[in-house]
């Protein structure tokens, strides 16, 4: 690599009221590979560099360039791939857990609805909001017998299958004729 030293200023340089302590580069002189000219009244330096060759027997062969280039992508691949994988992770929305045991019911806490303990505070008649299929907002409904229906009623009114799961609610989607209209679901 080409290289060259600088002095440090001479004690008239420093004393200079030109020099202060934010004009750094006046206060230091290039000693080798760079010619300096003083000009006029002014003091004003100026600076020429050429640059040096390099000895052939320096320049780093093909393999140790590759070498240094795998190391490189190392040492920025492993700590950025495990930054990367929770930040992605966190935009992942999370499963229903198996393949046919549906989205578990959950209330404005987040927690999983229990059918009994739901009943003892919600009467007949009662349609109550609770975390559905894909996070969407889901009627709880309550039948007069104060029983749960086997249905739940999106927001959009697209239905859901409310099966009990262990005690549990749970959303499955719907894709049998709308009971309401007779029709194939929409929302399928």
């Amino acid at each position: 690599m080409a290289a060259f030293t600088l002095s440090p200023a001479t004690s008239s340089q420093l004393r200079s009221g030109n020099n202060g302590p934010f004009l750094p580069a006046q206060g230091l002189m290039a000693k080798s590979g760079c010619k300096t000219q003083l000009m006029g009244r002014d003091r004003a330096m100026k600076v020429t560099c050429q640059a040096a060759s390099i000895p052939a027997d320096r320049v780093p062969d093909m393999e140790k360039r590759k070498l240094l280039n795998l190391l490189l992508l190392g040492a920025i691949g492993l700590p950025t791939t495990g930054m990367l994988l929770p930040y992605t992770y966190f935009f992942v929305p999370p499963g229903s857990g198996g393949s046919g045991g549906g989205t578990p019911a959950k209330d404005a806490l987040g927690n999983d609805i229990i059918a009994t303990e739901w009943l003892k505070t919600h009467g007949p008649g009662d349609r109550t909001l609770s975390q559905g299929l894909k996070g969407d907002p889901t009627y709880l409904v309550v039948e007069n017998d104060r029983t749960l229906a086997t249905y739940g009623i999106n927001a959009s009114l697209a239905l859901a299958h409310a099966d009990l799961d262990d005690g549990k609610v749970v959303f499955v989607p719907w894709v049998e004729t709308d009971f309401r209209t007779g029709e194939a679901p929409w929302w399928s």
